[in-house]
């Protein structure tokens, strides 16, 4: 039987086809394609940049929308802080804070009927200021006022004895918060001394031949700085 050969004859000869045989319609199927790619990937390209431009519309709507929430409450923040403040203005006033009544009160109390306190000056710090002078003005004229840091009574006086000055002052350490009492002078009123006192009087006064002193009562310090002052300043008791 013979073979017969059905491949056209430019086939048969072997090899790829030309580019001339592959045809227009080839190389414009090609170019679609090419195209379809570009215009594939420009879609794309512009469906995620106006998807980024969305997110980032909407990242500034909650920007804006946490900027005013933080406007409001920065009000209530505010708030807080001058509350803390005023709080803590109070607890340092409240510190430094000196209750002169009472100790006024308790020295009512322990001061003897025999004993007359021609003056009390009341400070809670050495060189504090009293009715505009220095301070201990009217009461010791030393030093030892500014030994201690701390709220004192100044005290000028007389009393029958030195006996009755040393029984003054174990009764002024009866006060509340005292802390140390210390007599500055005590001198015995003569004719020829020139001492200046008060004269007996009906309410107990002190006879003119017993001892004037000069003390003063320190109370424990205050616990952080200087308080108010006080100064009480009277006659014959």
């Amino acid at each position: 039987m013979r073979a017969v050969n059905l491949l056209p004859k430019e086939a048969r000869r072997g090899g790829a086809p030309s580019f001339s045989q592959l045809g227009a319609a080839h190389v414009l199927i090609g170019l679609l394609a090419i195209a379809l790619a570009v215009v594939t990937f420009a879609v794309l390209e512009s469906n995620t940049i106006s998807s980024r431009k969305a997110q980032l519309v909407n990242l500034k709507q909650q920007d804006s929308e946490l900027q005013s929430q933080i406007t409001r409450l920065n009000t209530y923040t505010q708030f807080e802080k001058l509350a803390q403040a005023r709080a803590a203005t109070v607890r340092q006033l409240a510190s430094t804070r000196f209750d002169w009544h009472a100790a006024l009160s308790d020295l009512s109390r322990v001061v003897p009927a025999n004993t007359s306190l021609q003056s009390v000056v009341a400070t809670v710090a050495p060189g504090s200021s009293v009715g505009g002078g220095s301070g201990g003005g009217g009461g010791a004229t030393g030093n030892v006022r500014g030994d201690i840091n701390a709220p004192a009574f100044e005290l000028k006086g007389c009393t029958a004895s030195q006996d009755d000055v040393a029984r003054l002052m174990s009764r002024l350490r009866l006060i509340n918060s005292v802390s140390r009492v210390t007599l500055e002078d005590s001198a015995k009123a003569t004719g020829q001394s020139g001492t200046s006192v008060s004269s007996s009087s009906s309410s107990g006064g002190c006879p003119t031949s017993g001892p004037t002193f000069d003390m003063v009562v320190f109370f424990q310090p205050l616990t952080s700085g200087a308080g108010t002052l006080g100064a009480i300043t009277g006659g014959t008791r």
